[in-house]
């Protein structure tokens, strides 16, 4: 992947920025809800065919080779469309009855990108790299944004 590059007068002075070859911004804000799901399709006995819930982490990546206002790729503050769509839409919710597709992180991630393109993404200056969902704290889904691959 290669980064964005930063404004000259941003990087300014500093040889350490200068000589990297170009210098990108990437912050990530993490959401959570809790959510039960249950995967059709499975082999008899396998675990993930029971319903049974998780304690969801969505985390948000954006990039900017400017930053805005006092030095923001975005303010974290205008994220709260997304949190909010993730609070009314699958907090505490079966994700069976809210998704169209199976309820796997894999889906879960398409879907949660998709919505962040059409819904919060015309409003910020950030663009999005990546949304990441993790069911445990050892497993996740990634759906990269662009050539953000």
């Amino acid at each position: 992947m290669t980064s964005p590059r930063l404004s000259a007068a941003l990087v300014g002075t500093h040889p350490e920025l200068r000589d990297l070859g170009g210098v990108g911004i990437t912050i990530g804000k993490t959401f959570t809800f809790e959510a039960a799901h249950r995967l059709n399709g499975l082999p008899d006995g396998h675990k993930c065919g029971r319903r049974h819930g998780h304690s969801y982490q969505v985390t948000v990546e954006l990039t900017s080779d400017e930053l805005d206002g006092p030095g923001f790729v975005t303010d974290f503050g205008d994220l709260a469309p997304f949190a909010a769509y993730l609070s009314e839409h699958f907090d505490h919710r079966d994700l069976n009855e809210v998704l169209t597709v199976e309820p796997t992180s894999e889906h879960l991630a398409l879907h949660l990108a998709r919505w962040f393109l059409d819904n919060v993404q015309p409003g910020i200056p950030g663009r999005l790299v990546a949304v990441t969902v993790s069911e445990t704290s050892k497993t996740w889904a990634r759906c990269t944004v662009g050539n953000a691959t």
